[in-house]
């Protein structure tokens, strides 16, 4: 969003005249913004293009009358502290942190897009969360393809999958970092990925509204030549931020930050809230937030590289996506799956083949489905009267880990999608 600030007086216009290359075809576009008010409330503001600017007191005065609108049919809002409407100090601030203090210009905000803009009254108190700042409102139709089992670890890989989407659209030499914190009362998931704010491209919002992924539409595209072959587009389970969320715990709050953008927005979403919001008849309103990002995510959000899937000429088991469970990178950890298996395989030349598949959609169809696959063969020697995999086995078994497979019944395929291997497809 450009900056918001206009120096000097506005040329007033009468009401209803417009510029010639305003409009198209004299369709008058319309402002929107939502407004984020010194008590932790907001209220959504539409502004018709009447005018091309606006003095700080009249835009104030629209804000006003819409909070008072509001206020009266809202019994939280009655609860909340009054604003000081006829303060000298009331200013307006976009999300760069620009004041505007005299006229805000309309033309500096795309119409048809919701701009966020802060209130301050001139109180001290620095406010962070602000009730009703997201709408989540669901799609209906997504509501009807809700699953009726939804298993923790589909949630935990539905989150996963999500930031594995977003790790991928980092550029080749960028690193990736997935990241998974687990406390007793408290479950993490950090990606460094491209990141979410307030724009409509990369909101915030489309995580917390069913149905509103930006991949959705796309899975049409997610046909490539190249690792990770169905990037960005497909999920496995398709249901992601609130229904995986809400099956982890009662509330969730969702971070993140852009590169383009100096504040970290937040979305908080409460289980208890949301089933209340639950009928047809009602929307889903979420309390939002705007900080400074903190030192440690900074610090990880930036970094080396990892070496892409396809850039690797060795046998070796290898991490696209650099995976942390509690800080901990898996591939430094001793023993374990990885580790154990790249001991025993060998280190020569790959043998790799590239699929291609495709079949008609429907019966009578000329649309064909296409896919893209990569099969790598990894050989493991035969050593001291060995076989490499039972070597794997008595290794995995003595640290500890529970293998239920013998040498005839250990799966000798691995599927990894987007870097994450998938445990039930073996073979």
């Amino acid at each position: 969003m450009e900056r918001g600030l206009v120096n000097g007086n506005p040329k007033k216009r009468k009401m209803g005249e417009r510029d010639g290359d305003d409009d198209d075809a004299g369709v008058r576009k319309r402002r929107m913004f939502k407004i984020l008010l010194p008590n932790e409330t907001s209220v959504d503001l539409t502004v018709p293009n009447d005018e091309n600017k606006l003095s700080i007191g009249d835009f104030i005065n629209l804000v006003q009358k819409k909070y008072l609108e509001v206020w009266k049919k809202s019994e939280s809002m009655r609860k909340k502290k009054d604003i000081n409407w006829k303060s000298s100090g009331l200013y307006l601030e976009d999300r760069n942190d620009n004041k505007i203090r005299n006229v805000i210009d309309l033309n500096n905000f795309t119409p048809y897009k919701r701009h966020i803009l802060r209130l301050n009254d001139g109180s001290a108190n620095v406010v962070e969360t602000f009730e009703n700042m997201w709408d989540l409102t669901p799609d209906t139709q997504l509501l009807l393809e809700l699953p009726e089992e939804y298993t923790f670890e589909a949630a935990i890989a539905d989150l996963i999958d999500n930031a594995l989407q977003a790790v991928w659209q980092n550029e080749t030499n960028n690193r990736k970092i997935v990241g998974v914190q687990v406390t007793k009362n408290k479950i993490i998931i950090f990606d460094n990925g491209p990141g979410m704010d307030d724009s409509n491209e990369n909101s915030i919002l489309k995580w917390g509204k069913m149905g509103a992924s930006l991949h959705r539409l796309s899975k049409s595209d997610a046909i490539g030549g190249q690792p990770p072959y169905l990037m960005p587009y497909f999920g496995m389970f398709g249901y992601g931020g609130p229904v995986a969320s809400m099956h982890l715990g009662n509330r969730t709050c969702v971070s993140s930050k852009t590169k383009k953008v100096k504040k970290v927005y937040q979305l908080y979403l409460d289980r208890e809230d949301l089933i209340k919001q639950s009928n047809p008849e009602a929307t889903w309103k979420a309390t939002g937030g705007i900080r400074e990002p903190s030192r440690n995510e900074i610090d990880n959000s930036q970094g080396s590289f990892t070496k892409n899937d396809d850039l690797s000429a060795k046998g070796k088991t290898i991490t696209p996506i650099q995976f942390q469970v509690n800080c901990v990178d898996l591939t430094e950890v001793q023993g374990g799956e990885i580790a154990t298996t790249n001991l025993h395989s060998c280190n020569g030349p790959e043998f790799v083949l590239q699929l291609h598949m495709k079949r008609l959609q429907d019966h009578g169809s000329r649309e064909f489905q296409e896919a893209n696959a990569r099969l790598r063969f990894v050989y493991f020697p035969f050593t001291e009267g060995k076989e490499s995999i039972d070597r794997i086995l008595e290794n995995l078994t003595a640290d500890g880990y529970m293998i239920r497979e013998s040498f005839e019944t250990f799966s000798r395929v691995s599927v990894r999608r987007l870097g994450r291997l998938l445990p039930d497809a073996r073979w």
